[in-house]
């Protein structure tokens, strides 16, 4: 580890953070160089150490699997992070997540040491090579932490970073994304900084949209109701195939047009359909909560993908109805209330 006074003390000012530090790099050395190379890297203000381990065939054939401990310039007064750098599942846990709590099996303390850390590394690997092929169990580990800074110079694989814009109440904000094919993260730029405002499993994607110059994603969150997210980009049709095509290698299986075809909709009723619509509508104008809001907009889902499968230029009408349905404040206001 070269340089590792220089980078010490260009990221902590503390004495006591020098102290811990060199404390903590101490330790490490320790460690077997055949079963763990360390790496400095400093990502201002910030700390990274990587941690490469020898591949594991069942899990990434002859790759090093790489292991970050993220060091926020303020540790040890706030706990590190795990971040697993390499693609060695499918779904993907190269996707931000922090594994610290998974890996220690509790709650981090200032006594833990990131030695004591990276000693349990590979036990935990054969934890997940013993599930590697449970997805429930592979999408439950880790953590995200919303509304707080991400740094997305971490170093995952296999992730996309996309601009895009996010429609709220008719107003657009820009949002960066990032993709992953278990995971769909949404940031923004807040005082330079780039802050995580919310994040959805990719099994909960239950369908994409694109509308014009609009995707419609549409999410399902833990009470079962849904969220829609509607984005806009210069560069559309790479935010849907690049969308896509992570849902597509999440679920194993075709999504979308391919999904919704003329077969499926031959059996619907479309006068039925609608009937249904106009209660839902009935329904919501007088009594505006969660299911009637969830129920109404299905419904104008479903009319979209019936008239568009058919090529029926009335899918239009659906559309600016749900838009102006998640336009409205009171809307918004359901919506963004925390579930019960």
């Amino acid at each position: 580890m070269d340089n590792v006074e220089s980078i010490i003390t260009e990221i902590f000012k503390n004495e006591i953070q020098i102290k811990r530090i060199k404390k903590e790099l101490q330790s490490i050395e320790q460690l077997q160089k055949e079963d763990f190379k360390i790496t400095l890297k400093a990502l201002s203000p910030n700390l990274q150490i990587i941690i490469e381990m020898p591949p594991i065939r069942q899990l990434n054939q002859q790759q090093p699997i790489k292991f970050a401990l993220y060091l926020d310039n303020r540790f040890p007064f706030v706990f590190p992070k795990v971040h697993i750098l390499s693609q060695i599942t499918k779904p993907s846990l190269s996707d931000g997540r922090d594994y610290l709590e998974n890996i220690i099996q509790g709650h981090w303390s200032p006594q833990i040491l990131l030695y004591d850390i990276i000693k349990i590394f590979p036990q935990f690997l054969e934890t997940i090579k013993k599930s590697q092929n449970d997805r429930d169990y592979l999408l439950q580990l880790g953590k995200y932490y919303e509304n707080q800074e991400f740094d997305i110079r971490i170093g995952l694989e296999n992730v996309e970073y996309l601009q895009c814009k996010q429609i709220i109440n008719g107003k657009q904000y820009p949002r960066t994304l990032l993709v992953s094919d278990s995971h769909l993260l949404n940031f923004e730029y807040q005082s330079k900084e780039l802050m995580l405002l919310n994040y959805f499993s990719m099994k909960n994607l239950q369908d994409i949209q694109k509308i014009q110059k609009n995707i419609l994603l549409n999410w399902q969150i833990n009470d079962g109701s849904l969220i829609v997210q509607t984005l806009t980009s210069a560069n559309i049709n790479q935010l849907h195939n690049s969308i896509n095509s992570n849902k597509l290698g999440q679920t194993a299986r075709r999504l979308n047009k391919d999904d919704v075809t003329l077969q499926k909709f031959e059996t619907i009723q479309i006068n039925e359909l609608l009937q249904q619509l106009s209660l839902n509508e009935v329904e919501l104008s007088k009594n505006l909560n969660k299911i009637s809001l969830n129920n109404l907009m299905a419904s104008y889902q479903q009319a979209i993908e019936y008239y568009s499968v058919f090529s029926d230029e009335d899918y239009k009408q659906y559309v600016t109805r749900l838009q102006t349905l998640l336009g409205r404040e009171d809307v918004q206001t359901i919506l963004a209330s925390p579930v019960k």
